[in-house]
């Protein structure tokens, strides 16, 4: 088995131990130094399509899931080599998390497919229909992808005892990802972007309330999304449905909540 194999089986086995209610899903993982060419040669009949769509040229991503035509083959996860070493040289390891993000998508949008009994993927990633599955998972994936990376980095010892990691959570990535998030909400991007970003935003928040439950819940949600209370709601809702079984049935309250903000998704 090579070394490449021994590191992603470890990562495998990891997620595993700390998400025990999650089906465990075959995948293809794949390195490679361009992230585009290999998704066109793994779905050759999309590259017009990827070609035309801006977000697909950008070859600066981490990583990414790719889905097969027929959901009888398996999904690829495509993780960027020169990104990997990048992240490992500075020793920030997103890549670790990366991994579990895609790996989080891959199971979600295996076992959406056999609920809706689909024959073939392309339809929950591009049917309005799925349009609330699909930002669920990408709250579902931020929050165990970053989940394993602090789990990760923990297991070497670089992230300090508690307190030293609520004081950094505190004074430096929570202002750091809000600031970010404000930044990128006003930068003129469509509402489904907005979306996008405030799920990523919601699933990192989650794994602080997990694991520092005194420092952060439902009272601190009041004053960190003081400004945005529309947030908090969105936040409490995820809460209570982080896991496919919980949230098939209730995508439409889903929809519901969200049009607290953006009105334009109740008529979708």
């Amino acid at each position: 088995m090579s070394t490449k194999d021994n590191l992603f089986n470890l990562l495998i086995e990891l997620y595993y131990a700390l998400n025990q209610t999650m089906e465990r899903v075959p995948v293809n993982i794949i390195l490679t130094d361009n992230l585009n060419r290999t998704h066109c040669e793994l779905r050759p009949e999309y590259k017009d399509k990827l070609i035309t769509e801006s977000n697909a040229l950008n070859n600066d991503y981490n990583g990414r899931m790719v889905v097969p035509h027929s959901t009888d083959e398996t999904i690829s996860i495509l993780i960027n080599t020169e990104k990997m070493k990048q992240y490992t040289d500075d020793g920030s390891l997103t890549w670790v998390g990366t991994f579990s993000h895609e790996l989080t998508h891959a199971i979600d949008y295996y076992q959406m497919a056999r609920r809706e009994a689909l024959t073939y993927y392309d339809p929950l990633e591009e049917s309005a229909s799925y349009h609330m599955f699909q930002l669920w998972s990408e709250y579902h994936a931020r929050k165990l992808g970053y989940r394993l990376l602090r789990e990760f980095h923990e297991g070497v010892g670089n992230l300090g005892d508690k307190q030293q990691q609520i004081k950094y959570i505190t004074e430096t990535e929570w202002p750091f990802h809000q600031n970010n998030h404000y930044r990128d909400y006003h930068s003129g991007i469509d509402g489904n972007q907005q979306m996008y970003i405030t799920m990523q935003l919601l699933g990192r928040y989650s794994v602080w309330c997990d694991l520092f439950p005194n420092t952060f819940n439902e009272k601190t949600l009041s004053t960190d999304f003081y400004h945005t209370p529309w947030m908090g709601h969105l936040f409490l809702f995820l809460r209570k449905h982080e896991s496919l079984d919980i949230i098939y049935s209730v995508f439409d309250e889903f929809r519901c909540v969200l049009a607290e903000n953006w009105s334009f998704v109740a008529e979708e």
